[in-house]
């Protein structure tokens, strides 16, 4: 999918919010995008505070169903926990790909990673995080962990040969 459609993809599920919101009047969604991105039009948001307002909605209690699929499954944030989306519009994009990575191949859950990110730097979610310092942290970190952890798998692998 390019940019354009994931774009259209977020207007089309942000309009279905609003009309599902009683009191998300004209006002009330500006008054929202002034207070939690500080911009005037949806336009001025980037795909990943596109799909935030999403989430932030389906916190509201929103429902995204497809018409075809309405009554097997509806869409929520993080539904499937053992996978994070990371665009290539995000801030430091290769970084938190590498970051996953090293957590899948730890084989700690992806659920867990926003745990961690919310302690230890305060962020709600790991694919929200814009500090340079603190994805440079957390990535050393990893990488430290992993150095251990194929160490030890490599121990254990000549001790099950000897």
């Amino acid at each position: 999918m390019d940019k354009q459609s994931i774009r259209l993809a977020l207007y089309r599920k942000i309009e279905v919010a609003r009309k599902q919101l009683p009191d998300m009047d004209e006002d009330t969604f500006r008054a929202l995008l002034r207070s939690e991105f500080g911009v005037e039009s949806r336009k001025q948001l980037a795909i990943h505070e596109l799909s935030r307002l999403v989430h932030h909605f389906a916190g509201l209690g929103v429902k995204f169903t497809a018409p075809a699929k309405a009554k097997k499954h509806d869409v929520r944030p993080h539904s499937r926990t053992d996978w994070v989306e990371i665009t290539d519009s995000m801030p430091y994009a290769q970084e938190k790909r590498q970051i996953a990575a090293i957590w899948r191949k730890l084989g700690y859950s992806m659920s867990s990673l926003d745990q961690r990110v919310k302690r230890a730097f305060g962020v709600e979610l790991f694919v929200w995080m814009q500090d340079r310092g603190q994805i440079s942290t957390l990535l050393s970190d990893l990488q430290r962990r992993e150095k251990s952890f194929d160490r030890k798998a490599k121990a254990a692998a000549r001790a099950a040969n000897a």
